[in-house]
């Protein structure tokens, strides 16, 4: 079992390091900082978490795997999408843990810290891949500005084939173009009724 994990950041001339502290600390690891106004009250920051094994419930959705969680600064142009593959990681407000059980399995983790502009294509994205939102605390102000959010965390399908969904996101530290396809196992098929159409 391997606590001690690497990061690579957004840099000119991007390489591996070793992360300042080991996974299960609570304090120092890049993951820990990330995360620390989603398990920790912020009144700046609204977030909503998706997860198929999420924490303190059982697991929860067969159609996707998708894990992840968006944060927003209610008081900046900031926002952050980030990505992970841990079961039962990361209750709301309720401090920061790492399962020992998740150790062996080898996980890991991408966080894109964004300019809003960017949110409604980051909710796009995720509506792809059928989340089921555990955690969501975002205040209808986000949610009217930002419609594709508002879509996903109502449960609007997406009836748009993902093979026409191509988005680039501009992440705000290296201002680096990142292009992300999201793919999803759709309860109803609507990219199959596109093949359809074309026979």
């Amino acid at each position: 079992s391997v606590l001690n994990t690497q990061i690579i950041k957004s840099e000119r001339n991007p390489t591996w390091a070793n992360s300042r502290a080991s996974i299960d600390q609570g304090a120092g690891h890049s993951i820990v900082l990330t995360m620390a106004h989603y398990v920790q009250n912020n009144p700046r920051i609204n977030a909503f978490a998706y997860s198929d094994d999420p924490p303190n419930l059982p697991p929860r959705n067969e159609k996707s795997k998708a894990k992840g969680v968006v944060l927003v600064d209610n008081g900046a142009d900031a926002a952050a999408w980030f990505g992970h593959t841990a079961s039962n990681f990361l209750a709301h407000l309720g401090g920061y843990s790492w399962l020992q059980s998740e150790t062996t399995k080898g996980h890991m983790f991408l966080c894109l810290s964004l300019d809003k502009a960017n949110l409604n294509l980051v909710g796009k994205a995720i509506r792809y891949q059928e989340p089921y939102i555990y955690a969501n605390n975002l205040p209808p102000a986000i949610l009217n500005q930002y419609m594709e959010l508002s879509n996903l965390v109502n449960g609007v399908d997406v009836r748009i084939t993902p093979f026409l969904m191509h988005a680039k996101f501009t992440t705000k530290a290296a201002h680096a173009v990142a292009n992300i396809q999201a793919f999803g196992k759709h309860s109803k098929s609507f990219a199959g009724n596109f093949v359809s159409y074309l026979k």
